[in-house]
């Protein structure tokens, strides 16, 4: 089987603002509900575009005319098959009924213990056909709700506050991939580099590894090095201490935060 290549849009992180307006009713059952003039901040992670409004308060949910359709034809079709095979002999003693009884008929007609077993019957299958069509809505209304409920529970990464810490703690995760990226470079390469000789070689890493195009920023990585003494500069050329050495300077620096002044 052949492969095909589909391309959309994907939000790696959405956040998505909501201020309560000052006339906002609050619920009055025993949920708890937001206060008028409150504001709500949520972060999802990993959104296709076309899954943004599920990420709404006010997202209600309604079927496309692609499951409409999916839903209504074959419930015609197997209807127009009930019709034609179980109920046939069913309505047509239902119809001599009824035409008896408005008088648009003359003939009586008989009601014995077969002709009542027929109609039981007929509305037995009648039954078993809407039972069966009204589990199929329910289940595609099921399974839209689980989708829902999928983007706002496992999709969610934090709320109010907890947005700020997750962003804060991102922004010093980068900033530290920063200083590892220019301290492995430094530390593999067989001979000192300078600054935009580490810059390009970087670069091109993620480009060929990742297929990033990324503007390192060389200078915030270096400034963090050269401070903790990872690094050596000596008239514009690099290197890298040893990595036990690395750990050594670090391991004293750690410990001197709990030295008294």
């Amino acid at each position: 089987m052949g492969s095909k290549t589909i391309e959309f849009i994907n939000y790696e992180r959405v956040v998505v603002y909501i201020r309560f307006r000052d006339d906002y009713e609050q619920s009055k059952d025993k949920l708890p509900s937001p206060r008028p003039g409150s504001t709500l901040l949520k972060l999802f992670q990993n959104v296709p575009n076309a899954d943004l409004e599920m990420l709404f308060p006010n997202t209600s949910i309604r079927m496309r005319t692609v499951d409409k359709l999916l839903i209504g034809i074959p419930a015609a079709v197997s209807g127009g098959i009930v019709l034609t095979t179980k109920l046939g002999v069913s309505l047509v003693l239902l119809g001599s009924l009824l035409s008896f009884w408005l008088g648009l008929s003359s003939e009586p007609l008989e009601l014995n213990k077969t002709t009542i077993m027929v109609l039981f019957a007929g509305l037995i299958a009648l039954g078993g056909y809407l039972w069966k069509q009204f589990n199929n809505f329910k289940n595609r209304k099921l399974k839209f709700m689980q989708a829902l409920t999928q983007n706002l529970y496992f999709k969610n990464l934090d709320n109010n506050a907890g947005i700020f810490h997750r962003l804060a703690n991102d922004a010093e995760e980068e900033e530290c991939k920063e200083a590892l990226l220019a301290y492995y470079f430094l530390l593999i390469s067989k001979q000192p580099l300078p600054r935009a000789e580490l810059d390009s070689k970087i670069e091109n890493w993620l480009a060929a590894k990742w297929n990033c195009d990324v503007d390192f920023e060389i200078d915030d990585a270096l400034e963090k090095l050269l401070k903790l003494g990872l690094v050596q500069d000596s008239n514009g050329k690099l290197t890298a201490i040893s990595i036990e050495a690395g750990i050594q300077k670090l391991d004293r620096r750690w410990d001197d935060y709990f030295v008294p002044s």
